[in-house]
């Protein structure tokens, strides 16, 4: 007979696995869309808003605060790996292009690919054993620390949504005439999407936990960790456009 105590352990594992290769497969997938439906795509299963809530997720349904941490980050990690070893492999994207000598430019498109790897690597293992936490305390923490743990899962869900808006606001693309119609209404659509799913996740969890009571927790801890976000992911653009 299989010791449940084993058995549990093993499923979660595979749940992660297959939860890991599920984002990488998506992420790659949608990449080949254009247009509305590309930028709908990608901030529905590619964006920090779709990766952060499966590992919320994954801590949430952790049963302690180790294996929250664990199974968060081993999510993202992974899928981060899914992802860019199906460009390597697969899509081959960074191949075929030429320098101005006419030289191949496979080796300099290789380091990029690297480079991005390796930074999504990092941010993965920051943000994964946060979100797993989280998540866990949300579910087990007392009313007061869960609904700051559930304010502070949506604020940092929701940070990247309000830098696009703030960086590039649809309306603002509408104003100067921008030739794409298209192109626009995507910005706007994924923008929203990106700040309604976090609010979503939040109102779930908030009725799930019963955390209404503490609806000021809520509230203070989604504006400051939203601010916060949205200045992280305004430095990580910034920086990944400089090095590109």
């Amino acid at each position: 007979m299989v010791d449940i105590g084993v058995r549990r352990p093993a499923r979660r594992v595979v749940a992660v696995v297959v939860a890991a290769a599920l984002l990488g497969l998506l992420a790659f997938a949608v990449d080949a869309l254009d247009g509305l439906a590309g930028l709908v795509a990608t901030a529905v299963v590619s964006s920090g808003v779709a990766w952060g809530t499966a590992a919320l997720v994954a801590g949430w349904t952790a049963t302690s605060r180790r294996t929250a941490v664990i199974g968060a980050t081993t999510l993202l990690v992974a899928a981060t790996v899914v992802y860019y070893l199906l460009i390597l492999v697969v899509s081959r994207r960074w191949s075929g292009g030429t320098l101005v000598d006419g030289s191949s430019a496979d080796g300099y498109a290789l380091r990029s690919l690297a480079v991005t790897t390796l930074a999504w690597l990092l941010i993965s293992v920051v943000a994964g054993p946060i979100m797993g936490l989280l998540g866990q305390i949300t579910r087990t923490a007392p009313v007061r620390s869960a609904a700051l743990a559930a304010g502070a899962a949506c604020g940092l869900l929701s940070g990247q949504g309000w830098q696009d808006i703030t960086a590039a606001p649809s309306w603002l693309l509408r104003m100067i005439g921008a030739p794409d119609v298209v192109f626009v209404r995507g910005v706007g659509v994924a923008d929203l999407i990106e700040i309604i799913v976090p609010l979503a996740v939040l109102l779930w969890l908030a009725t799930v936990q019963r955390l209404w009571r503490a609806w000021p927790i809520l509230l203070a801890a989604v504006i400051a960790t939203a601010t916060l976000s949205a200045l992280c992911w305004h430095v990580l653009r910034t920086t990944a456009n400089q090095l590109g």
